[in-house]
């Protein structure tokens, strides 16, 4: 589908059978036309292109990206000290010191310990916090695989939205020049004699129209690159052309629920979270469990040499973990409350961007096209009528109008059928 246009204008004054000198304007102008569409050739040939592929691409090596690289790393330091054991403990103790007795002999007066302990975890409290940093894990790189996918959502639909308010910005400098070059024509025949003064006081008005909503299009345009340029990370010059064509129409394929549930990253990040709270209640049981304290090691006794050993147990009376455990609990139906949340949000997602993509691609496969060439043959049958004086300027500059507008608000819905395909698409899951 296509949605390029030309426009031929033959202005004769209105009922004069004189021969008149034709204007043709369009894709195809006049000398000095076609000379500045050759520097804008040579320009292009500097021009770097830009596909939604490449802007996603970029968008991936994005500070937003190297964030949510670095929660996935953090996370897998904790699973590092997770796995770590206890560290031993080395005591070295004297006792029975009295330096300020006159026969004191530290050898032979003292009591003196060297010895190690360790502490042996009971309850299997190392395997439960490995459970519990794994399914952090699982949770956070399910939450970057959706940060990701939310990015490239972000950047296509600040693609296509880039991509029609420039050609929109286009579309509105070729009817301005067209327009420029009618009104070089009416002076011509105004002063001439051949045309009124107020057909030419009609076309400077179009003209300072047309020229408002141009720098309107072109701000436009450029806050789109701007909002573009910030969802990709880095700066997007003058020089970078769009390449992706507005007017390809894309499918996107109706896929099972059960297939979206199982590839949609919220909601494999919600049942990691019930898989953490049910390991962080394993973890929280097993920490009320007491652990064992080994000590061993060396004793000399006044002038004896000995062994040490002992063991510490605490006693699990009044503290045995069980605010914790209490608190672990509700998180586990906290978890189970927030999948079953999400599942619903999966559904009305779907329900939702499968209706919007629908009427947006009835939209522009059916309405846009019959709309498009309704305002072509009202510009041709008034142009006509101009020629033979069957209708006024006036008349022939709002036909002219209304397909100008009809162009606008084509690429404004194509934009519109890509943002929803985009969002069926997120909807599914799927990257775009």
């Amino acid at each position: 589908m296509s949605f390029g246009f030309q426009m031929q204008f033959c202005f004769p004054s209105p009922g004069s059978t004189r021969q008149t000198r034709p204007l043709s304007v369009g894709y195809v102008a006049t000398g000095a036309t076609a000379l500045l569409l050759a520097f804008a050739g040579i320009a292009a040939q500097g021009q770097r292109k830009l596909s939604l592929h490449e802007a996603i691409q970029q968008a991936q090596n994005s500070p937003a990206a190297h964030i949510a690289q670095s929660q996935v790393d953090a996370v897998q330091g904790q699973i590092k000290q997770a796995s770590l054991r206890p560290n031993p403990r080395l005591y070295l103790q004297s006792e029975d010191l009295r330096p300020w007795s006159n026969n004191f002999d530290f050898a032979n007066n003292t009591e003196d310990y060297g010895y190690v302990g360790q502490l042996i975890e009971m309850g299997g409290k190392r395997s439960n916090r490995l459970q519990l940093a794994n399914a952090n894990l699982r949770r956070t790189e399910a939450d970057r695989s959706l940060q990701m996918q939310q990015l490239a959502g972000r950047v296509a639909a600040n693609y296509w939205n880039a991509a029609s308010t420039a050609r929109i910005s286009e579309l509105l400098q070729q009817d301005l020049t067209a327009v420029d070059a009618m009104v070089s024509y009416h002076k011509e025949r105004v002063e001439s004699g051949a045309m009124r003064g107020v057909d030419l006081l009609r076309m400077q008005i179009e003209r300072d129209r047309l020229l408002i909503a141009l720098e309107a299009a072109r701000r436009e345009a450029a806050l789109a690159r701007v909002e573009l340029a910030r969802q990709i990370g880095q700066p997007l010059g003058g020089d970078v052309e769009l390449t992706d064509p507005i007017d390809v129409l894309e499918t996107v394929p109706q896929q099972d629920i059960s297939v979206v549930l199982a590839q949609r990253a919220d909601v494999a990040a919600a049942r990691e979270a019930v898989a953490a709270a049910e390991a962080d209640l394993k973890l929280q049981k097993s920490l009320g469990v007491p652990d064992l304290d080994l000590f061993g090691g060396y004793k000399r006794n006044l002038a004896t040499n000995t062994l040490y050993s002992a063991v510490q147990i605490p006693l699990p009376i009044g503290n045995r973990n069980q605010g914790e455990v209490q608190r672990a609990q509700a998180n586990i139906q906290i978890a189970h409350a927030q999948l079953q949340q999400v599942t619903l949000t999966v559904q009305a997602d779907i329900t939702a961007a499968t209706e919007a993509y629908t009427r947006e691609q009835e939209i522009v496969q059916k309405t846009l096209p019959d709309m498009r060439s309704h305002a072509k043959d009202n510009l041709a049958i008034l142009s006509d009528a101009y020629k033979t004086g069957g209708v006024d300027l006036l008349r022939y500059i709002d036909a002219e109008r209304t397909e100008i507008d009809v162009e606008v608000n084509a690429l404004r819905t194509l934009s519109e059928f890509h943002q929803t395909a985009v969002r069926l698409q997120l909807a599914y899951g799927v990257q775009p």
